[in-house]
């Protein structure tokens, strides 16, 4: 299972985070503060490569561009999204020990997600135990 450390680093690490994380109650401090706006762009195009609309089903479009100009940070439900969307790509290429074979993963349906893709079920947290318990099952060879 991924830990704390390599999901910062998929959030940019701490040139973007601010601080160094070496916990997940490093991390959980980091996403109760709030995320800065730059994460969701960059977590998103390791997922879907130039396909910045995918930015605004973590964060609506008027708020997101409202939160940039500003130089404001996410709240704490957009920062938990980017969280969780971070944690279970940085699990994917674990997995799959592969960026692009991760990113596959993730677009495509899967039948135990209800035919949902991994990105979209991680949105919630809920979704991202199942896309978590998916790659579990990968990871131990067990089918999925």
């Amino acid at each position: 299972m991924v830990n704390a450390i390599s999901t910062a680093e998929m959030l940019g690490g701490k040139e973007v985070l601010g601080t160094k994380v070496q916990s997940d109650r490093d991390l959980e401090k980091v996403v109760l503060k709030g995320l800065p706006t730059n994460v969701v762009p960059e977590v998103v195009k390791k997922i879907y490569p130039g396909q910045t609309d995918k930015i605004y089903q973590l964060v609506p479009r008027s708020t997101f561009i409202r939160r940039q100009r500003a130089g404001s940070l996410l709240n704490v439900e957009e920062s938990q999204k980017a969280e969780r969307l971070a944690r279970v790509y940085s699990f994917a290429v674990e997995v799959w020990d592969s960026e692009e074979k991760a990113r596959e993963f993730m677009i495509k349906s899967h039948p135990m997600l209800e035919n949902r893709t991994p990105f979209d079920a991680s949105l919630g947290e809920l979704g991202a135990r199942q896309v978590e318990e998916v790659l579990g099952r990968l990871m131990f060879g067990i089918g999925a």
